[in-house]
């Protein structure tokens, strides 16, 4: 990790109105392509017809990649039946995966699981366990990674829950994971919206009630009033172009300049704070900003308690873990209205507010005069903290092993995500100590030694 700075914004000559005026409506325009959703639909009919062309397995790539892009139901049934016309085998859908651009080098360079967690030890007489895996590329790389007569072994004792770090998540790594099993697969969706599109899928795919970022644990975020809270106005967000900090920025031109402005971030790409720093001054931000990158998780939620209101601009992406967790911190959340991101589930009259585009500025005004009367901290506490999400899950995957006449003589242990997911009890870890080591010992190309360590540390 790099070393925490913190960076005001420099105080220079404000950009020229003809050049600040280009840059917002090249930033616009670039963005308007990139997050169209008339564009996407058209990709999607695209590959679905190229894929009437295209040989068996580019095929099922091609139609994989169309089913991501569709928002239509119509669509995405009719795509769903041609691909279950393809074989279910593992020697079909495991080149596919692997010749994927963002597995070919990643699973090949760092084959070891990461993000992973053991929930349940399996127990006598067909009793499952159960293992957590969290980003697409930890389900590739343990699909890939193990041949498919060892990967019985695994599959007699678990049973698998696949955290989706994105939406609309890689449906051909799915496929490859129902390749090689043969039980139900757990999975939790980053957007409720994808739910009936993950549902129909697959039969034997038993999408979660619950997202990935519903492991937060209220431990970590004691109560904090409003009115002490000396931060206007928080945004925790990496410094990628998706998450739209340029959008971000318009909006401050119009909101109070002695505001005290946090950004929190890191490195994606070439942009770093500097970068940020710089799109800044050619925006024309009045407040002077407090640009931090790369701080340890307990410095993140130390700014989440001191903020009235967090923010987050982007229009798609996964569970921003950050948005959710800024909630338990009692920050007044603001997403924009046309986001596809899965927090914005959770706002409503206690929690925050849904941005109108056209009207950020406004809206922002308005929520930051809202918060000391909303309740967010007390309302997440109550429906998405790690222990609801622990019983919610624990039901399903208890009903499911009564279906298949399994036993359940024990539930789930609690994880929380700190800032990935761990055990929540040291002595939990404890226990499972021999069980990692075990799958250590069998499986060393895919679960590293220190897999427990680096989950509780």
């Amino acid at each position: 990790m790099e070393s925490a700075t913190s960076a005001p914004l420099p105080s220079q000559t404000q950009p020229s109105l003809l050049r600040r005026g280009w840059l917002l409506l090249r930033l616009r325009l670039t963005d308007e392509l990139r997050h169209s959703r008339k564009l996407r639909s058209l990709n999607a009919l695209r590959l679905r017809l190229l894929s009437s062309f295209s040989p068996p397995a580019q095929a099922a790539a091609m139609l994989c990649r169309a089913l991501e892009f569709s928002e239509s139901g119509s669509l995405n049934q009719h795509i769903i039946r041609r691909l279950s016309r393809f074989p279910t085998t593992e020697a079909f859908w495991r080149p596919i995966v692997a010749a994927l651009p963002r597995y070919r080098s990643l699973v090949v360079q760092q084959p070891h699981l990461t993000r992973s967690i053991i929930l349940k030890a399996p127990g006598p007489d067909g009793e499952k366990g159960v293992l957590l895996m969290y980003f697409e590329y930890n389900w590739v790389r343990l699909t890939l990674g193990i041949p498919e007569a060892e990967f019985r072994w695994l599959e007699e004792r678990f049973d698998f829950i696949l955290s989706t770090s994105w939406s609309p998540t890689d449906y051909a790594s799915i496929n490859l994971v129902l390749a090689k099993t043969s039980g139900p697969v757990f999975i939790q969706p980053c957007n409720y919206t994808e739910k009936a599109k993950l549902q129909a899928f697959h039969p034997r795919l038993v999408v979660l009630d619950t997202l990935p970022c519903d492991w937060i644990d209220p431990q970590f975020y004691p109560s904090q009033p409003q009115q002490e809270r000396p931060i206007d106005i928080l945004m925790v967000a990496n410094w990628g172009e998706f998450k739209r900090h340029w959008d971000f920025f318009q909006a401050l031109r119009h909101l109070p300049p002695t505001w005290r402005i946090v950004l929190v971030g890191q490195k994606e790409g070439n942009r770093d704070q500097n970068f940020i720093a710089h799109l800044a001054q050619e925006i024309g931000v009045p407040q002077k900003l407090e640009i931090c990158q790369s701080l340890p998780a307990e410095q993140v939620s130390l700014l989440q308690l001191q903020a009235r209101v967090s923010l987050i601009f982007s229009l798609r992406e996964g569970c921003c873990v950050a948005a959710v967790e800024s909630l338990f911190a009692g920050c007044a959340l603001g997403i924009r209205a046309d986001a596809h991101v899965g927090p914005l589930h959770y706002i409503h009259d206690l929690t925050g507010k849904r941005l109108r585009p056209g009207h950020l500025a406004e809206d922002i005004l308005a929520l930051h005069r809202a918060a000391p009367s909303l309740q967010p901290a007390h309302w997440v506490s109550q429906n998405i903290s790690c222990h609801q999400t622990r019983l919610k899950v624990n039901e399903v995957l208890r009903q499911q092993s009564e279906k298949r006449d399994l036993p359940w003589t024990r539930d789930l242990l609690l994880p929380h995500w700190r800032p990935y997911p761990r055990h929540a009890r040291a002595e939990d870890a404890a226990s499972l100590r021999p069980l990692y080591d075990e799958c250590h010992q069998r499986f060393p190309q895919v679960f590293p030694a220190d897999l427990l360590e680096i989950s509780n540390h």
